[in-house]
């Protein structure tokens, strides 16, 4: 599946797979910037600016629905920047929006750091295995 820019559109909404990220990469035509430090990181982080809706369990704060900004999208997670912090290890459904597609999908907090404003929280998506392995083929 190739993203063609467009307005989007409820067709356009996909489900969040290693493939639609790699579609969300390629479509955007960023430059790759080195942050990873030997055995610190599995891949490349790309600069990606958007938005990113988050769904948090009860139990966090009795917020449920709250939006955050894109910070940066690898293969296997992002990084985005939020008003409240969200603990580590907590499962939230999330939906990533950029004007070439939506995705939607769930991943797990690995990180959550006081920054300038707000907190920066870093994720990981959870695949359903044959996901995976197709990140293993690409």
């Amino acid at each position: 599946m190739h993203c063609e820019v467009s307005n989007m559109d409820a067709e356009e909404i996909v489900k969040l797979t290693p493939q639609a990220i790699r579609d969300l990469v390629e479509s955007y035509q960023v430059k790759t910037i080195p942050k990873r430090h030997p055995g610190q990181r599995r891949e490349e982080r790309w600069p990606f600016p958007g938005t990113v809706e988050v769904w948090l369990p009860e139990n966090c704060y009795g917020e449920r629905h709250v939006l955050a900004t894109l910070h940066n999208l690898s293969p296997h997670g992002l990084a985005m920047r939020s008003r409240r912090p969200i603990p580590k290890d907590t499962i939230v459904s999330l939906a990533i929006h950029q004007p070439q597609m939506s995705c939607y999908g769930h991943a797990i907090v690995r990180h959550c750091t006081r920054a300038h404003v707000g907190y920066l929280v870093g994720v990981e998506f959870i695949f359903r295995p044959e996901e995976e392995s197709d990140l293993e083929d690409a």
